[in-house]
C-alpha cells in the first residue's frame, strides 16, 4: 500500500512538529522538504557565493551531497541559510531536481508524510490527505523564537518576525510553485490550538481515508 500525507503551511505554524507526530503515530516515513532546500544552500555555499547564477552541475553536486547527517545539522536553521534557501526556491532547476527527490520519497511502499509549501499542489497533487496549516504572524514568530533558543541559536523576536514576513512574501509571490493551499486541503488555523489539538483533527481525517482504502480493498 502507498499512502501519502501532504502537509503545507507557513513557517512557525507547527507543520513540522505535526508532520513528525503524524509519522510517529502511524509509523510513516517523514520528510521535511524545506530542509532539502537548506541542505542545497549549505552545500552550494562551499562552491559559490553567486546564488543567483548557479549552474545545473553545481545544483546536482549539491543535491548528491544530501544525506541524513546533513539534514540533522542545526546550522541549516540559521538565518543566512534560510535566506539562501528562499532564493533557491525561486530557481527552476533547483525545484525541478528536488521534485524528483521528493516524489521518489513519497512513492515508497507504506505511508509517507511530507511537509513543505507546495506538497499538495505540486509535489504530490494526488496525496491521500492534504493539510494546510497557518497561524497569525506574531504567534508564529514567538514559536519560532522559542524554537531557536532551545537550539541555542541567538536571535531576537523582532529579527524572527521580520524574516518570517519576508519569507512569507517570497513564498506566496514567487512565480514557480507559490505557497498556497490545495483546493481539497484540510485548512487549519493553529493560532489558538495546541499541537495535540491540531494533531487530533488531522488524525481523524487520515483515519477516514485509511478506512476507505480498507473498505475498497
Amino acid at each position: 500500500m502507498r499512502f501519502i500525507v501532504a502537509i503545507d503551511g507557513t513557517a512557525g505554524s507547527g507543520k513540522g512538529t505535526i508532520g513528525r507526530a503524524v509519522s510517529r503515530h502511524y509509523n510513516f516515513k517523514y520528510l521535511d522538504t524545506g530542509l532539502l532546500y537548506r541542505a542545497v544552500a549549505f552545500n552550494l555555499r562551499t562552491i559559490t557565493t553567486e546564488f543567483s547564477s548557479i549552474s545545473e552541475k553545481m545544483i546536482l553536486k549539491s543535491i548528491k551531497g544530501i544525506d541524513k547527517n546533513l539534514l540533522e545539522l542545526k546550522e541549516l536553521r540559521n538565518n543566512e541559510i534560510s535566506e539562501i534557501a528562499s532564493l533557491l526556491a525561486t530557481n527552476f532547476c533547483v525545484r525541478e531536481k528536488l521534485l524528483d527527490y521528493q516524489r521518489n520519497f513519497a512513492n515508497q511502499k507504506g505511508g509517507t508524510v511530507l511537509d513543505g509549501r507546495d506538497i499538495g499542489t505540486i509535489v504530490c497533487p494526488d496525496a491521500d490527505v492534504k493539510v494546510y496549516i497557518d497561524a497569525e504572524e506574531g504567534v508564529r514568530a514567538k514559536r519560532r523564537t522559542i524554537q531557536f533558543k532551545k537550539q541555542n541559536i541567538e536571535v531576537t523576536y523582532q529579527e524572527v518576525l521580520r524574516n518570517l514576513k519576508k519569507r512569507d512574501r517570497q513564498d506566496r509571490n514567487r512565480a514557480i510553485a507559490p505557497m498556497l493551499p490545495s483546493s481539497d486541503a484540510l485548512m487549519l488555523d493553529s493560532t489558538n490550538m495546541s499541537i495535540e489539538e491540531s494533531l487530533g483533527i488531522i488524525i481523524l481525517r487520515i483515519n477516514e481515508e485509511l478506512k476507505k482504502i480498507t473498505l475498497n480493498s
